[in-house]
């Protein structure tokens, strides 16, 4: 989407309502007489959309269960709906996030209020980055913002994204800086309102230091640099030493050279000196050229010189 569309709707007449807001946001609505006042602006960007919006009438809104996150600004009136299985009324100056997943009923009374919506998985990709691990998750039960000091950044946050990225072609139009800005929201509203549950650090190993086991695990056969294990982690080559330092006590070339060890001592189990196989013959397999520092570090690892192992 090289630009926003922009859809703007006033009228008086219910019926003009209910495909106002059906074509802006897709939403089920009845008004409660057929005379309404009712004002809104709908920016629709790429991935965040925006929306300001004023209802002069009571309005009975349905929503269908959907993969998106709807925050909400109430400046005026009151919102009344079921989030959780419980009943709540926002009211004015207050803020509430429409949680993904859900069906919704909503009455709105006389109210002025602005959204910002953007999808539940563009969150948790966020949050995967943010934290470096899979397993997030989204917080349940969370409904209004944390406190007021971070209600006051979410504000300031989303009204910078539509002056500066929104309504300005030239940001939005490069990828690059409307993606950056678009994550500073999705963090943003991660903070302001609790919304992901943070996973445990206590005796867990990183994502990124499981990414680099495993693609060593996979390639220890080959010639392997440390640039390569840093690319599988998605870190910087120092970033990765101080992370296999911090978690596993050890560079990475010294779990490469444990993992070709590893290796090797499942030849010698499988090895047969009446075909020949040898100890210098195996350990070269692996990369190791000296069988004397072989030797000495097999037995280090595994109690026992790998001669034993393969005689047995």
């Amino acid at each position: 989407m090289s630009s926003p569309s922009f859809l703007d709707v006033e009228t008086t007449n219910a019926d003009e309502l209910t495909e106002a807001i059906s074509a802006g946001f897709g939403y089920r609505v009845v008004a409660t007489s057929d005379v309404v006042s009712h004002r809104q602006r709908v920016i629709v960007g790429d991935p965040v959309t925006l929306a300001e919006f004023e209802w002069g009438a009571e309005v009975h809104v349905a929503i269908d269960a959907t993969d998106e996150l709807m925050f909400v600004e109430v400046r005026s009136g009151a919102f009344a709906f079921n989030p959780w299985g419980c009943d709540e009324v926002i009211g004015e100056g207050d803020a509430f996030v429409m949680p993904p997943d859900q069906e919704l009923e909503f009455v709105v009374d006389h109210a002025i209020a602005s959204t910002c919506s953007f999808s539940a998985q563009l969150l948790r990709r966020v949050a995967r980055e943010v934290w470096d691990d899979d397993g997030v998750c989204l917080a349940e039960g969370t409904l209004r913002p944390v406190d007021a000091g971070r209600h006051w950044l979410w504000r300031r946050t989303v009204q910078e994204y539509r002056r500066q990225v929104l309504e300005t072609p030239d940001v939005y139009g490069n990828e690059l800086l409307r993606a950056e800005a678009s994550r500073f929201v999705v963090v943003s509203a991660i903070s302001a309102f609790g919304l992901v549950t943070e996973p445990r650090r206590e005796a867990s190993v990183s994502a990124a230091v499981r990414r680099a086991t495993a693609w060593v695990d996979e390639h220890r056969r080959e010639p392997i640099t440390v640039p390569d294990i840093a690319a599988a982690a998605r870190l910087s080559p120092r970033g990765l030493s101080l992370a296999f330092r911090r978690e596993r006590g050890q560079t990475p070339m010294e779990y490469v050279r444990l993992a070709r060890v590893d290796g090797a001592r499942a030849d010698l189990v499988a090895g047969d000196p009446t075909r020949g196989d040898t100890v210098a013959g195996i350990a070269a397999d692996w990369g190791f050229s000296n069988a004397g520092r072989f030797t000495g570090l097999y037995r280090q690892t595994y109690g026992e010189p790998p001669r034993r192992t393969l005689m047995r």
